[in-house]
């Protein structure tokens, strides 16, 4: 595992993490702060891992991605299972190298059981694949369904499976695998460490979330314009409907419109519902982290809370 890089000082080199939920701006800002700042940026987000789900995750543009170093983007196909652990692993080896190159890691995404694992000392419990209990548990909910999987993971451990929703169903699996091996929940085993990094919270949040609808509306309706059915095609076309694609909005819903399951316009609308609820669970997430500094992208304009978010870097560290 990498060691923390320190300063000639012997102090901890600092990361900045720029956390909220979808469509709040948060790429746009790592961006802009790249103009003014030795930085490289660090994706957090669960889906711009997978290489080719670049519309539908709104992954920066080859542009962008030129203009400062990315992390933690197109390292995994659809077809792969990627773990938190391997993003820790991999992001705090981008970290490392970034720091002694003597510039400033961007931890930038909305998923939140990443950047806690990564920047906030989560530790997840390390218990091996139970394969015949995985087997009976995908049985249980082939049966019975995904929220009736979920049904069982609340019982156990309720704070879990406020977390996850019923469909991601690998996930369900392994938190009960995990809960049902150590014999205490999920929740409870994933312990908390020492932060390993001195961190930057910086929140884009909303203080009225009609805005944020409205955002991941026109969002989406961009996507859409930009190719998001074909890129759905493709990538049916080559790995078929894996994990990655069913468990990520917009691709599942989509799914359902090519394979003949709903209309476009019902895909659209279950996509802007999917998207808002994925919104208002980031938002109760990073809200929880006492350290974050937010800032409401609905009241004040993006000038505002770029020169408010570099007089905070600046302070910080300085300090």
């Amino acid at each position: 595992m990498p060691t923390n890089e320190k300063s000639a000082a012997g102090k901890t080199k600092p990361v900045i993490a720029i956390v909220g939920p979808t469509a709040s701006g948060k790429t746009a800002l790592s961006l802009r702060l790249s103009e003014k700042l030795p930085v490289e940026i660090v994706a957090c987000d669960s889906r711009t891992i997978y290489r080719r789900m670049d519309i539908g995750t709104a992954k920066p543009s080859k542009e962008e991605q030129a203009k400062v170093s990315h992390h933690l983007l197109d390292v995994a196909d659809v077809s792969e299972t990627y773990t938190v652990a391997r993003y820790k692993e991999d992001a705090e080896r981008a970290i490392a190298e970034i720091h002694r190159r003597d510039k400033i890691p961007i931890v930038c995404g909305g998923t939140g059981f990443y950047a806690r694992a990564l920047l906030e000392g989560l530790s997840i419990p390390e218990v091996p694949p139970n394969l015949q209990l995985r087997k009976e548990l995908n049985d249980f909910a082939d049966k019975n369904g995904n929220e009736k999987l979920l049904e069982r993971l609340k019982e156990s451990d309720s704070v879990t499976a406020l977390r996850l929703n019923a469909n991601d169903r690998f996930r369900v699996v392994r938190a009960l695998e995990v809960t049902l091996a150590l014999g205490k929940p999920f929740s409870e085993a994933a312990t908390l460490k020492p932060a390993p990094y001195p961190t930057i919270w910086i929140g884009m949040g909303v203080s009225n979330r009609q805005y944020i609808k409205d955002l991941i509306e026109t969002r989406l309706d961009e996507q859409i314009a930009a190719g998001l059915l074909e890129e759905v095609s493709s990538l049916l076309a080559d790995f078929g409907p894996t994990r990655a694609l069913l468990n990520a909005v917009p691709y599942k819903e989509v799914i359902a419109y090519l394979d003949g399951n709903c209309t476009l316009d019902q895909a659209r609308q279950d996509a802007l519902k999917h998207n808002y609820q994925l919104a208002r669970r980031q938002i109760m997430w990073f809200r929880a982290n006492e350290n974050t500094h937010w800032f409401n992208v609905d009241v004040e304009d993006r000038e505002q809370i770029f020169s408010q978010v570099c007089e905070l870097i600046d302070r910080k560290l300085s300090s």
